[in-house]
């Protein structure tokens, strides 16, 4: 395991090592498979609030993020559940990429429990209780790589032939014994497991929109970016996928539906910026804020406003003003560091129609204009990223 994900890293393919990283694995549980199924709770207990006359439970919009997403969850939380239930910690023994380098270094623990033959009556207490399932009893052995040294088989040993000790060589007898252990099937199927969850992960969710409730109107569609866009914070696209582990506690926490996850093979799950749902509001912090490796350095809202994370890009061919006929604006309007202003599109002509004009050097690329954009299913007008952020 330990050389496998060693191979990963090398060869730049960090991303299908994250699938089974602890923490990231927790996040992704958590964000995308528990926290939905708590707004759906949330929701039906609003439901019947409101009948009764209560409004103590209010409905919340629920969000599935894509399909590939949730699948990816779900069965990580039921290959951590059956492994949990079959075998006690074989998701952390044998899969779990820190379980590997821990057990790697713990073979060479100085102190470690150690068996007594003398003392030892087989009774296999100490087997029953370990948490790590790394005791035979029958041959007085334990798995160092696999004990968490929990010392309750200490505790249970009704004989004392267990104690917290120096490590000693093993007699030729035992090591022969550890030669012909069986091979634990569950490692074998890891790179299958690992090949279902990266094809699993370019299935996206289709989302409905509604106008007013009653009309279906086309949803928008996330154009084409040369460049992807990643939060203020993040310094330079390059830090990002190299320090960022795709837990989604950013995209859990982002209030505008900014951030969801990646389906590339070279960034899965780790968070993109996209504003069909929401734009980055300048004066929110809360991924910068809860990002456990710095993949997205803190910052403030203050110098968030003077960060620039990409430049907006007008398209001519989907301006409502020029194709309709009908005058628009709104992006001129909503922008928060005044951006972009509406000139005439023939100068000379008094009566032509108003375009959008763009100032890369105030633009911050928060999204607004796009997000406002009313010209279906692309905007007129998009974010393009920055590779490198840089203060205006």
């Amino acid at each position: 395991m330990l050389a496998l994900f060693v191979v990963l890293m090398v060869a730049g393919l960090a991303s299908v090592a994250r699938l089974v990283a602890p923490y990231s694995a927790y996040g992704r549980i958590a964000s995308t498979l528990f926290a939905p199924l708590w707004q759906w709770g949330n929701n039906l207990a609003a439901y019947f609030a409101e009948r009764a006359g209560s409004y103590a439970f209010y409905s919340v919009e629920v969000w599935m993020k894509g399909a590939g997403t949730l699948l990816v969850a779900v069965v990580t939380f039921l290959v951590v559940a059956v492994l949990a239930y079959r075998n006690g910690r074989t998701y952390c023994n044998t899969i779990c990429p820190v379980g590997t380098v821990l057990g790697f270094l713990s073979r060479y623990s100085w102190l470690r429990p150690v068996i007594d033959t003398s003392k030892c009556n087989g009774c296999g207490l100490c087997a029953r209780n370990c948490k790590a399932s790394c005791i035979d009893p029958k041959a007085h052995k334990i798995d160092y790589s696999r004990c968490v040294a929990c010392m309750d088989c200490l505790g249970k040993c009704s004989q004392g032939a267990i104690s917290y000790t120096r490590r000693r060589a093993p007699k030729p007898a035992e090591a022969a014994a550890g030669r012909t252990a069986e091979v634990d099937a569950s490692r074998r199927s890891f790179l299958s497991i690992t090949a279902l969850l990266a094809a699993s992960a370019t299935v996206k969710a289709q989302q409905k929109k509604v106008d007013g409730g009653l009309a279906a109107i086309e949803a928008k569609k996330i154009p084409d970016r040369s460049c992807a866009l990643v939060p203020a914070g993040a310094e330079s696209l390059r830090h990002f996928t190299q320090h960022c582990t795709g837990c989604q506690l950013c995209v859990s926490v982002c209030p505008n539906q900014v951030l969801r996850p990646s389906t590339g093979i070279m960034t899965l799950m780790q968070p993109e910026m996209s504003y069909e749902r929401g734009y980055c509001r300048p004066e929110c912090t809360k991924c910068s804020e809860v990002c456990p490796t710095g993949a997205i350095e803190r910052v403030t809202a203050a110098e968030k406003s003077s960060i620039q994370i990409g430049h907006a890009v007008w398209v001519r061919a989907n301006c409502i003003p020029l194709t309709d006929g009908v005058a628009c604006g709104n992006c001129a309007r909503h922008c928060p560091t005044g951006a972009i202003r509406m000139v005439k599109a023939d100068p000379e002509d008094s009566g032509s129609a108003l375009i959008p004009a763009i100032d890369t050097e105030r633009c911050i690329g928060c999204g607004a204009c796009e997000n406002l954009c009313p010209a279906r299913p692309f905007s007129a007008i998009y974010v393009e990223g920055h590779p490198n952020h840089r203060i205006i």
